[in-house]
This record gives structure tokens, sequence and C-alpha cells, in this order.
């Protein structure tokens, strides 16, 4: 297997990995990624309309993004893979834009809309003693800074282990959708169904207001590749990967939104309490007030189980992508060191945890100052920011699938998109198309509608505007600076013709275990 000719002090930090990923491990590990319940609320709040749109993009959208994934997690298996990918496709510039980007909507994500939902259904579910959760500032921030480290706390110990976390998550919360799935059935057929599905015709409105959270929903197929030298066999295990995991997060999103959507009325639906709300009147029908007592608090303990090990999943991937890129000149050198006790990077994961608590911190500051505490309006606000950071970050990454087809024609391809060049382009504009309108979308929701001036997420268009243009601007700031640190000791070496590098154990030395 070729691999990226690499510096002494790459090679050393490489050392450090141990082999730990398994082929089902992968499976799991992207559900993890792919399956969170944070966004079903957002989907489901558009009503039925929103189960045509899972399947359009669904069949549009995530099979392309599938094929692609395989393709060029097989051909480029290196740790830190959507950083080389870009690299090697763009160059160094766009490696650290696309890296920074990609790692920093974590912490956004993780002190935002996770901690946002998380703190909703501790509230639901035992925040009656606290008279609330959300409705103390103090608390709320504990509680928030609490779900925070102990995520930033599994990335820092070994994958070897800590990987059984994210697998455990992916297995909690199929079972967990899969209960509400039943308890929908079982109401719907004691009491009736107070929710529909009609009036699921598409327009372009609803469109423009879900793709954003449907392409954010979808994405994670790529996040377990920038553990590629940790994988046993990732060129045969990451088409199967593929393969499975689809099948799986299409099952995770669709039962639950359509249970929602039949037993929530459509008033009563939110973004970020819908899931919960639902789940709430099933069990209540089924088992009664005792029964569903008895139930709330393993469910309750589930949901946030859930919801921790997504944002786990996801530093995992991007923490070390991130890590690979300052190594390689995309960002300060000292970013790149791996434990060599872990085999994690540590500096990159205890970053991460500090800019999630201060984003945290931000959003308690402006619930309570600005929004009276209304969870519902600080979720749209970090929803907004959480999806654009992400779905900017693949603005190059998607395009590097035809770009590095022409620039390495040498490069062994163990799976390659069918149809030639033309099957390769079809992909790549098509996922390319959906998370570039995905980050217009997000950025000046309802454009092209009459609400384009209109108030977003329950703030009036300037402040809002203000808020996800700015935080874009330095985020992409910190790209530009990140490459300009990491010139002097950039790698610009390209990608070994077929056949011509070494193994890859032995040039990255990862240990097996």
């Amino acid at each position: 297997m070729a691999v990226i000719p690499a510096s002494s002090d790459v090679l050393a930090e490489k050392r450090k990995l141990r082999k730990s990923l398994f082929r089902w491990d992968l499976v799991f590990f992207t559900v993890a990624a792919i399956v969170a319940l944070d966004t079903l609320g957002a989907v489901s709040s558009q009503g039925s309309q929103a189960v045509f749109w899972l399947v359009f993009s669904g069949i549009t959208f995530l099979i392309p993004y599938g094929l692609l994934t395989a393709e060029l997690g097989t051909t480029f298996p290196v740790e830190g893979s959507v950083y080389e990918w870009v690299r090697l496709a763009f160059g160094h510039l766009a490696g650290a834009v696309t890296a920074v980007m990609y790692w920093i909507s974590n912490p956004v994500w993780l002190g935002g809309t996770l901690s946002v939902v998380a703190i909703a259904a501790m509230d639901t579910f035992w925040g009656k003693p606290f008279g609330g959760i959300a409705a103390t500032g103090w608390l709320e921030f504990v509680a928030g800074a609490l779900f925070i480290w102990i995520a930033v706390t599994w990335n820092i110990l070994s994958l070897r282990y800590m990987k059984w976390v994210p697998n455990l998550g992916a297995i909690v919360r199929l079972a967990l959708l899969a209960v509400f799935g039943i308890l929908v059935v079982a109401s719907g057929a004691s009491k009736g169904f107070a929710g529909t599905l009609s009036g699921w015709q598409p327009t372009s409105s609803v469109f423009i207001a879900v793709i954003g959270v449907l392409v954010f929903s979808w994405i994670g197929f790529e996040l377990s590749t920038n553990a590629s030298e940790e994988m046993e066999d990732p060129q045969k295990d990451i088409p199967r990967m593929v393969t499975f995991s689809g099948i799986l997060s299409v099952l995770g999103y669709a039962v639950p939104i359509i249970g929602i959507l039949l037993v929530v009325k459509p008033a009563d639906l939110s973004n970020v309490g819908s899931f919960v709300a639902g789940y709430q009147l099933v069990v209540s029908n089924v088992l009664g007030g005792t029964g569903a007592n008895i139930l709330n608090g393993l469910v309750g303990l589930a949901i946030v189980f859930s919801l921790l090990t997504s944002g786990t999943v996801w530093l995992m991937g991007a923490d070390r992508m991130m890590a690979i890129g300052a190594l390689a000149g995309s960002g300060p050198r000292r970013l790149g060191r791996f434990s060599a006790r872990f085999g994690t990077p540590v500096p990159v994961n205890v970053l991460s945890g500090v800019l999630a608590t201060i984003f945290l911190l931000a959003n308690v500051i402006v619930n309570h100052l600005f929004a009276g505490g209304n969870l519902a309006a600080l979720f749209g606000v970090v929803l907004t920011l959480a999806i654009s950071t992400t779905t900017f970050s693949y603005l190059f990454a998607f395009p590097a699938l035809v770009v590095l087809r022409y620039k390495y024609p040498n490069a062994k391809r163990p799976y390659k998109v069918p149809g030639g060049m033309v099957g390769a382009w079809i992909v790549m504009l098509l996922t390319t198309l959906y998370v570039l309108a995905a980050t217009v979308f997000s950025l000046w929701p309802g454009l092209f509608t009459s609400t384009v001036m209109g108030p977003s997420t329950g703030l009036d268009r300037g402040p809002f505007e203000i808020s996800v243009f700015v935080t874009m601007a330095i985020i992409i700031g910190v790209g530009v600076w990140f490459y300009a640190i990491g010139r002097g000791h950039a790698n610009n070496e390209g990608w070994p013709a077929e056949g011509t590098g070494a193994a890859q154990p032995e040039v990255a030395g990862v240990r097996r275990e």
C-alpha cells in the first residue's frame, strides 16, 4: 500500500498509533457519527415534507457521498485523510482551511446543539427537583460543561478501549429508536394518531429550510477514515462500512421522524423537543403514568448517552485530522503531538474541550440575557453555526475526487466510483452542490423566499446574520493563520505512483494490538 513520504517528526508521532479499528467497529463508529438525535426535531419540525426530502436526499446525496468516500478512503488510506485528500488535490492553503473548519465545527457542535438537546432531555427527565436545569444559568453551564469534558476525556484515552463508547452509543440509539417505533405503533393502535403524514408534496420553500439540516444529518461516512492507519484493513473494510452503516443510518432517521410526525400534532412540532415530546406521548399512551415514570429515567440516560457518543466520535475523527494537518504544515506543530501512552492527539483534544466550553458559556449568556432562557431560539442559532461551518469544510473535500483522478491516474484504486470519469463527475457534482446549498441556505435562511429579510430562529435578521458571518470569518481566518504558521514545516510530497511506496505498517510504524 503506497503512502505519502513524511518527515521524521511525522513518522515519530505515527509510531504512537495502534491498530484498533476492525470492520464492525467502523460500522458502529459511522452509525454513531451519522445518526444524531439532536437533528431529529429540526428535520421533523418541517412537517410531512421532511419524509419526502429525507428520501430524496438519501438517494441523491447519501448514496453518491458513500461512493465517493469508498473510493477516496481506499485509494488514499492515511491518517487525517480528509486533510490529505484536500492537500494533495488543492495544496496547503485549501488543506489548512478545510482542516480548521472540519475540526472546529465539532467543538461548536458539542458546546452548541448537542449540549442544548442534552440539557433539554435532562430537564424533561431529571430536572424537576432543580426547578429546571435550563432555567438556571449556572446549573445549565455546569451540566453542559460536564457533558463536554466527559467526551473530551474519552477522546484522550486509548482508541483501543474507548472505541467501545461510540460502538455502544450506536447500539443504544438504534435500540432506543426501535423501542420508539414499537411504542408509536402500539400507541396508534390503542389511541390513534394525533399527527399526520399528509401534505408531503414537495415545495421549494421547505427544501430551502431543511436542506442544511438534512446534509448535516447525513454526513459522517469519511469520519473514520481520518484514523485509517489505525484500521486493520482499510482497503477492504471501508466500502463495507459505507454499505452497512448507510443502511442502518437510513433506518435510524426514517423510523423516528415518521414516528414523530404520526404522534405529535403539527402545531406542537419543535426543533429541539419533538423527539422527547413524541416519546413522552407514546409511552404514556401505552404504559400509563406509572410505567412511563419507571422507564423515563432509563430513556433519559439513553438519550443523553447517545448525544454524548455523537460528540465523542466526531472529536475522535476530527481531532486526529487536525493533528495530522498541524504536523504536515497546516497548523502549529505542537498541535500534532500524540500521546505515547494512549496514541491519541492530546493537545488537540484539550483545545477542543476548551473551545467547546467557551462556546457553551457564550450560548448560556446569550440564552439568559437575550433569549429569556428559550432553548428553542438558542438551538436555532447554534445549529446554523454548526451546519455552516461543517458543510463549508466539504467544499474542497468532495471535488478532490475528480482532481485526484486526473492528478494521480496511476494510484491503485481498490474501489472506484462506477461509470468511469463520467460517474466520478456526477457523484462529485451532486455532493458538492448539496454542501454548497446547505452552506448558503444556513448562512442566509429563507434565501429566494418571501422570508429572506425576516427574523430567523427567533432573532431579527441583522443580529442573526452578523453572528453567523462574523463567526464564519473568524474560523476561516484561523485556517489562513494556521497555514501561515505551518509553512516552515510543510510537507509538499505528493502521492507515490502505484507500486512505488513502502508498506504502510513499515512507514507509519503502527502497532498491532
